[in-house]
Parts: C-alpha cells; sequence; structure tokens
C-alpha cells in the first residue's frame, strides 16, 4: 500500500468535528484564562516584538482563489520597520521586520531588563491585551512587575516575571 493515503472526513455538522475554530471564535465562547494569556497573546505572537511588546506587524486574511480559500499575512505595522538580517550567517542579506522602539528582530534580547524597562514593558502589554479585549488590571500589572523584579531569585527571569504578572493582572481583571 505504498503511495496511498487514506483521509477520514468528518462533516462540519458532526459533534465529532475536526474542523479548528480560530482564537477569536473560541474567546467569544470561553472565558480567557489567565495563566495562558502571556503565552498565546503576547509571547507568542507575531504580530508583537517579544521584546519590549510594541506592535510590529498586524494579521489580514487574503482570499486566494474562487473557492474562498484564505491565506493569511503579516504585514508591517505600528514600531516594525524593514531592516536587513544576515540570517545563517552565510553572508545573505534577507529582509526582516525589526522594532522602532527597541531594535530587536521581534523576540526576546537574552540581556535582562531592569527594573524600569520591566515597568514600562508592562505598560505595553496592557496596551496589547486591550487591543485584544482582554480585561487586564493595568497598575497591578506594573506593581507585580516591579515586585517579581526585586526578588533576587527572579530578577533575570524576564519572561517569567513577565507572565506571573499578566496572569496576575489578568486574573484581577476578571474578579
Amino acid at each position: 500500500m505504498t503511495g496511498s493515503v487514506r483521509q477520514h472526513c468528518v462533516s462540519p455538522r458532526s459533534p465529532m468535528s475536526t474542523i479548528q475554530q480560530s482564537l477569536d471564535e473560541f474567546d467569544t465562547r470561553h472565558e480567557v484564562v489567565p495563566a495562558r494569556v502571556f503565552e498565546r497573546y503576547l509571547w507568542t505572537n507575531p504580530e508583537v516584538c517579544s521584546e519590549c511588546f510594541a506592535r510590529i506587524r498586524t494579521e489580514h486574511e487574503l482570499t486566494v482563489d474562487d473557492w474562498g480559500n484564505t491565506v493569511t499575512e503579516l504585514d508591517r505595522f505600528g514600531s516594525g520597520i524593514q531592516g536587513y538580517d544576515n540570517v545563517n550567517g552565510g553572508g545573505v542579506y534577507l529582509p526582516r521586520t525589526f522594532c522602532e522602539d527597541c531594535g530587536g528582530r521581534g523576540h526576546a534580547d537574552p540581556k535582562t531588563d531592569s527594573k524600569l524597562q520591566a515597568t514600562r514593558r508592562a505598560t505595553q502589554i496592557a496596551a496589547r491585551l486591550d487591543e485584544r479585549n482582554i480585561p487586564v488590571d493595568g497598575p497591578a500589572l506594573r506593581r507585580a512587575v516591579r515586585k517579581l523584579k526585586a526578588k533576587p531569585e527572579l530578577e533575570a527571569l524576564d519572561r517569567e516575571i513577565y507572565e506571573r504578572a499578566t496572569k496576575i493582572a489578568v486574573r484581577r481583571a476578571q474578579s
């Protein structure tokens, strides 16, 4: 049976449908889970710089054929600017999106943020969540970042600090 592929198709109306819903459809039906907000909407979001949390891209869908098939594209937006990066170290420079605010390539820098930088970035986190209509207590977020950043055992763990602070602030806004 080499070369053949078996597919199991399920009707969209069937209770065992395998059609995956978009995050937006899911969020309108279910509550936002505070423990997953940072990872889902900020850290792994290609629209947001993972260093300073500025908006660097915007996503839109294009219909590509007569059957309604769509493709999702990302365009530079807000703080996103075009630059060139030696991606593989082989001397070939490819266009990339860089963040105008922090100079990053959209992913986090390994250097630790200062307490002042971290507090400013908490403000950006609150702004990104507000754009998604996710309730967040901004002052509680900044306060949590400052307190967590002051702990010697956590001060170098920026991602964990932002994640914990976001969870606290979203949970507080929901109560």
